[in-house]
């Protein structure tokens, strides 16, 4: 495509300079036969309603037959009056298709072909008014063969597509050498990407120059996210084969013709713990690791949106929810944890606060780290049992409905991210602390 765009560049400007130099041409050659119409009228005198010249002339082309340069004088009716010795082999000449006379002053430059002859001429009219009263009208005319004119206009065309020619090859030389410099690095990615597929590496590796680093290092998060989430795949179907043997026993064992009581109640609580197990390995599978860091995504309107749903959900219970947050601050990662991580926590503090809720997320000081602190005023939990509560299927109230696994499914998401999650100790909370919870995400 450049070279096509180069080619056709070269043939417009090869245009505008023909025509240039075509212009410059005709202006010399008008200039120069205006020299002589002058030196006709500095020989010319008037006989009666005609003008009367030499027949030797200052300009010894005029004087000689087939010269290439003629003169002549026509009068106010367009008659020839008067034509040089070097007309006289031009039979037709009275014939010249010369539009009417000129007024005094005009003049006219324009190419012209004279009858039976092929070749053309470059003429120069000028009209002239003779007399005290400029009673008399004449038009003066100068022929001259423009044969040379386009030998110079064919040798200036000749040499300018040359050198343009020369030009051009040097230019995509040029080009395919830096083409070829320019996509070096690209190459040196896919041979990197064929090196990984053919399992001589586990990453791109290479010296990458740093306008391709953002790409390499994306494509590395990429593919160590997709190894992952493979190794988590596979971990969690291992998890889940292993914690159903417990449960799947105890209903093997299960005596129902003995105690049907009993054994229906071990039913069902096995049966609850198995769901238990399930839906936690479940979310912990579709808990995914950041995916890219491409696109930020809002967390002001992702706050709202889940306030406004557990505001519909714990209609009975009123939450003065408050949320500090600007419009500019995004979370690099995937939207989805983002609203598992918050909805599980906003749902403890709806849940277990005392009818105060606050939420105040910043982007931390590199512009790409989120910091978000949640604080209610519930009863709180010690550290030891914050140790406890983040372990799959415990809760810490007992009474309250819920399978205890939300907590452990927010600690998996914000180790995805290389993160971290705590209790925010009371001599740090400042302003914050509303005198229960106060729990810390950094990711």
């Amino acid at each position: 495509m450049a070279t096509l765009v180069l080619l056709v560049f070269l043939v417009v400007l090869s245009g505008v300079l023909e025509r240039a130099y075509r212009t410059s041409l005709d202006e010399a050659k008008a200039r120069e036969l205006q020299l002589h119409v002058y030196t006709l009228l500095a020989v010319a005198e008037p006989d009666g309603d005609a003008l009367q010249l030499p027949l030797n002339l200052p300009e010894q082309r005029f004087n000689q037959p087939d010269s290439g340069l003629i003169g002549a004088v026509m009068d106010a009716r367009g008659r020839v009056i008067w034509r040089s010795q070097s007309a006289l082999s031009l039979p037709n000449f009275s014939a010249l298709p010369l539009p009417l006379p000129l007024r005094q002053g005009q003049q006219v430059y324009a190419e012209v072909r004279l009858p039976e002859l092929d070749t053309p001429y470059s003429s120069f009219r000028q009209g002239i008014a003779w007399g005290l009263e400029n009673e008399r009208q004449f038009t003066f005319v100068i022929l001259e063969d423009a044969a040379p004119l386009y030998a110079q206009v064919k040798q200036f065309s000749d040499t300018l597509w040359r050198w343009l020619g020369i030009g051009a090859l040097a230019l995509i030389a040029v080009q395919l050498l830096v083409l070829q410099w320019g996509l070096a690095p690209l190459r040196r990615v896919t041979r990197a990407l064929q090196k990984m597929q053919q399992g001589g590496a586990d990453t791109l590796q290479g010296n990458f120059p740093r306008e391709l680093v953002p790409l390499t290092d994306n494509l590395n998060l990429l593919i160590e996210n997709e190894r992952r989430q493979r190794e988590k795949t596979r971990h969690t179907l291992g998890d889940l084969a292993h914690s159903l043997k417990t449960p799947l026993a105890v209903l093997k064992g299960l005596d129902v013709a003995r105690d049907p009581q009993a054994a229906e109640a071990a039913l069902a609580e096995q049966v609850q713990r198995m769901d238990s197990i399930i839906s936690y390995q479940l979310k912990r599978a579709v808990a995914t690791s950041p995916k890219s860091i491409l696109r930020g995504v809002p967390v002001q309107p992702l706050v709202e949106k889940i306030l406004t749903a557990l505001d519909k959900v714990y209609r009975g219970k009123t939450v003065d929810a408050e949320l500090l947050c600007d419009d500019s601050v995004l979370f690099y990662g995937d939207e989805g944890d983002l609203m598992e991580m918050l909805g599980n926590l906003l749902d403890n503090g709806y849940k277990y606060g005392g009818g105060k809720l606050l939420v105040h997320a910043a982007n931390r000081p590199d512009q790409r780290g989120l910091e978000v602190l949640v604080a209610d005023n519930g009863p709180g939990l010690s550290e030891a049992q914050w140790q406890q509560v983040v372990q799959r299927g415990v809760r810490a109230d007992q009474q309250q409905q819920g399978q205890g696994i939300g907590l452990a499914v927010v600690v998996d998401i914000v180790e995805s991210y290389h993160g971290e999650i705590g209790i925010v100790p009371p001599d740090e909370r400042g302003d914050e602390d509303l005198g229960g919870l106060t729990l810390r995400i950094r990711l």
